[in-house]
């Protein structure tokens, strides 16, 4: 049997003969009509639930709140993505212009071919896609209009503005290992690990602009924290946790801990509103040790 449209009056119903507490019938139909049953708590339930049964003292209210603190979270996290991803932007830009000049840098030679070549497909890909932006913008984005219409190219700091975290990403994974390594060390860190860091902020920063749920998060795009860890006794993923931490290696101290400090504050405020779990399941499932 198909489902059938049911109004927010209707949805209501079903979650209280589900046993799902509502105190005030008349904001659950207005956030319900506002933002979609299925956003929230088709997207949240899970966590409140057990096998199919909702947990004893459930309520709308818990839902609801545990749909406002992955909101909230996704605009916390993209803020300072957003400044990772104008640092990253930069420093590239610089090391392309340094080494490979500010007119014909989008070469093949210049990128990480590899002894066996397997790479050349993916550059190509890459310079096609980058050129491809640069006509897109050619006409829309002054700065691209400017320098294509004097100069007939356009340097690389203002091409890596058009491009976005996505590209960014799979530009810095192809470049040479030397060039690679230069940007990394400026983060005290290996070349790979921040190769997997920007792969997954990708992946965050996706989830976060087509707000999809974030606290979930799990990737098999592993960064690796813990090197004394040699061998895990479980599947290696990246988590909320692994993504929060490794914004620390990324980001100016008195950044992190503003971002910290309101991801603190949102928990806060969503521990408040919890009535059938504990906020310390909602701290394990983002892969927080509360143990500790």
């Amino acid at each position: 049997m198909s489902k059938t449209y049911k109004t927010a009056d209707e949805l209501i119903e079903i979650l209280e003969s589900k046993n799902v507490s509502i105190n005030d019938k008349y904001i659950a139909k207005y956030y319900i009509e506002k933002y979609s049953y299925y956003s929230i708590v088709n997207s949240y339930k899970w966590i409140f639930k057990e096998k199919d049964k909702y947990k004893d003292n459930a309520s709308f209210e818990e839902i609801f709140a545990m749909y406002k603190f992955d909101k909230n979270l996704k605009i916390i996290l993209l803020k300072y993505i957003l400044e990772v991803e104008s640092i990253i932007k930069t420093k590239i830009a610089n090391l392309f212009a340094e080494n490979y000049g500010i007119e014909n840098y989008l070469k093949i030679d210049n990128f990480d071919l590899k002894e066996d070549n397997s790479n050349v497909e993916h550059i190509e890909k890459l310079i096609l896609e980058i050129n491809n932006e640069i006509e897109k913008g050619n006409g829309k984005h002054d700065a691209i209009t400017h320098y294509y219409g004097k100069y007939s190219f356009v340097p690389p700091w203002v091409v890596t503005k058009i491009l976005s975290l996505g590209t960014i990403s799979k530009f810095y994974g192809l470049m040479k290992q030397s060039d690679r390594q230069k940007i990394s060390k400026c983060f005290n860190i290996n070349d790979r690990l921040l190769k997997n860091i920007l792969g997954n902020l990708t992946s965050v920063r996706n989830i976060s602009a087509h707000d999809d749920r974030l606290y979930t998060y799990r990737s098999t795009f592993y960064i690796r924290l813990d090197k004394t860890k040699k061998s895990p006794d479980k599947a290696l993923h990246t988590n909320m946790y692994i993504i929060i931490k490794s914004l620390e290696l990324l980001l100016e101290k008195e950044q992190y801990d503003e971002m910290i400090k309101s991801i603190n504050n949102e928990l806060k405020i969503l521990e408040s509103k919890l009535t059938s779990i504990a906020i310390e399941e909602v701290l394990k499932v983002m892969g927080f040790n509360t143990n500790k």
